[in-house]
């Protein structure tokens, strides 16, 4: 009797712990949404094209730099390749990091790097951009030092990859927030401009595999007042074409930020450690939400257990809407959405679960598919 009793008050507090972490993510997603989200400014453009070099990284993904390069401005005629092995690309040039290059930065970092310190440039900014992303929105940019693009993934095979991606859109639209913060909590999506005084005086050179998060957040440490903007302007990208592909591109987000934390003041260090625990866990929440109906009595105060997770059920409804909303889906695909929801949310945050138990140890590029499949 006692070990059932204590076996039934351990598991109680496991779960209540896994609800009150999502319910705290949610609160704080609120938060920036809604009071601090309303307080920042849209900044309107004041730089034209003409003040961008475009800087888009590959490792050897001919076709769909092509297509990436396609897809540039005309107004933006500065534009340039960073890719490991040499390629064939019209209207572009085409730089290759050498082997012998040696810097503190890794991977995607050290391409980024080297960039910095052997492309020439004029223009005030730097835009840097995936080798998938589709840019011919581009307009111009917003004053600022650091300026965040939104993203517009594309579906390229799996329809529940593509699912988990309008959830992360929704989710994501408390960007519009960070501006108002004093460090961004995270910088990705269908680009990153930066004006170039900055980026040479933060620097690439450090070791991370969420390279752009963790100079925003060394650069929002090192200078004063760092004016970061997030554009009206999506960029197309695309999709992880597998369920192994996107379960691998949040398990190295999650690990990154994880890992990188620490270089982060301690409260949004807190803040950070919090919310990526929150995400972590929140893979086995819709397993959670069954078991007061499957195994009544498995948790104290069972009543408030289940009112609470309904309320954890909207919140995940509510995201996945207003990423069908952010892409002006299709009324089947937000009916879609809502039924698979439980399964969506599940495969978003299982690779951050992944990266909580089994951080990676070497690192792989997000498959993209060729120009011709995307028909």
């Amino acid at each position: 009797m006692v070990v059932g009793e204590s076996f039934h008050f351990i598991t109680s507090i496991l779960l209540w712990g896994i609800v009150l972490l999502s319910l705290g993510l949610v609160g704080y997603w609120l938060y920036l949404l809604v009071v601090v989200g309303r307080r920042t400014e849209s900044r309107p453009i004041e730089h034209e094209p003409e003040a961008v070099q475009v800087r888009i990284l590959t490792i050897d993904s001919e076709s769909v730099v092509q297509e990436a390069v396609n897809a540039i401005p005309e107004s933006v005629t500065d534009r340039h390749v960073i890719a490991e092995a040499p390629l064939s690309i019209d209207g572009a040039t085409v730089h290759v990091v050498p082997d012998s290059f040696d810097c503190d930065a890794i991977r995607k970092g050290r391409a980024l790097e080297w960039a910095r310190r052997n492309v020439p440039c004029s223009r005030e900014f730097v835009l840097y951009l995936d080798e998938d992303t589709d840019m011919s929105t581009f307009t111009g940019l917003p004053d600022a030092d650091v300026i965040q693009f939104r993203e517009r993934p594309w579906r390229t095979g799996s329809l529940l990859c593509y699912l988990a991606e309008l959830y992360r859109m929704g989710a994501q639209l408390e960007q519009r927030a960070f501006p108002s913060l004093a460090v961004p909590l995270y910088a990705w999506g269908g680009g990153i401009a930066i004006r170039q005084s900055i980026e040479d005086r933060v620097t690439w050179d450090r070791p991370s595999i969420i390279e752009d998060t963790t100079f925003v957040w060394d650069a929002a440490g090192a200078i004063d007042d760092l004016e970061f903007a997030v554009a009206s302007d999506q960029f197309r990208t695309q999709a992880p074409p597998t369920i192994r592909a996107l379960i691998g591109q949040r398990r190295r987000w999650f690990a990154g930020s994880w890992q990188n934390a620490g270089q982060l003041s301690a409260g949004y260090r807190a803040i950070t450690t919090f919310r990526n625990l929150a995400w972590a866990v929140s893979a086995i929440v819709p397993l959670i939400m069954l078991l007061p109906t499957v195994a009544p009595d498995t948790v104290i105060f069972g009543t408030v257990f289940e009112e609470l997770s309904v309320l954890i059920v909207v919140a995940l409804m509510v995201w996945i809407l207003l990423g069908v909303r952010y892409h002006d889906e299709s009324i089947p695909i937000a009916v879609l959405s809502v039924v698979l929801l439980p399964l969506v949310s599940v495969l978003h945050s299982v690779g951050a679960f992944v990266g909580l138990l089994v951080p990676p140890r070497t690192f792989s590029v997000t498959e993209k598919v060729d120009p011709p499949a995307q028909q």
